[in-house]
């Protein structure tokens, strides 16, 4: 894993106050808010890439040592999308999950793998039937595609709490070699930010209801 450039003990020390050794307290600015997830009907009022991008960055504390740039962070939230928009001559495996590029309020998850074809399939509008399960083909690959209905959209499409988990963990990885350090009137425990960013990781551990 790439080194990260040197950071000066003063900036860490201002940083990371929870890591000086006046101060032993961990930050609990961080982590209180679980973003991710909220009850939508239409993704045109869903959070942008761009704008989940910011939220973790906000979440992870990015510009903080050790730092994390907007293209880590979405390469991160791309790996916890919970559907895609449907594309032309795309291979789709089981379980993946679409919407239309003209959003209808539903999403749909794919049954029989295989490939798009070169036009959209009809996906019904919501206001023509309320039941999942519906099903349709898709393309002409062998075996076709289908895709079966699995309802409104009540999630939206970047899970970033999970990302945000996702990417502490990232950082704790990255300053795991990390030892204490003393340079003028900063005295930085520096052994300590690794358990800071772990701690910091099990506030976004995915919520899970008896």
């Amino acid at each position: 894993m790439p080194r990260h450039p040197a950071v000066s003990l003063a900036r860490l020390s201002s940083e990371h106050p929870q890591l000086h050794k006046a101060n032993g307290f961990l930050s609990q600015a961080l982590g209180r808010r679980a973003g991710g997830f909220s009850f939508v009907w239409d993704t045109e009022t869903m959070m942008t890439r761009a704008e989940a991008i910011a939220q973790v960055s906000l979440f992870v504390d990015a510009q903080s040592y050790p730092q994390m740039s907007t293209t880590e962070i979405g390469s991160i939230l791309d790996s916890y999308s919970r559907f895609t928009t449907w594309a032309v001559s795309t291979t789709y495996a089981v379980g993946d999950r679409v919407v239309p590029t003209t959003p209808n309020g539903r999403v749909y998850e794919c049954r029989v793998a295989g490939t798009s074809g070169t036009t959209q399939p009809s996906f019904p509008a919501y206001t023509a039937y309320h039941f999942k399960g519906y099903s349709l083909e898709d393309g002409t690959s062998n075996p076709t595609l289908v895709w079966v209905d699995q309802g409104p959209i009540n999630v939206e499409r970047y899970d970033v709490r999970t990302a945000t988990r996702q990417a502490w963990m990232i950082k704790a990885s990255r300053c795991a070699s990390d030892i204490d350090a003393k340079e003028g009137t900063s005295d930085v425990k520096l052994s300590q930010l690794k358990a800071h960013c772990l701690s910091m990781a099990e506030r976004y551990r995915p919520l899970v209801f008896a």
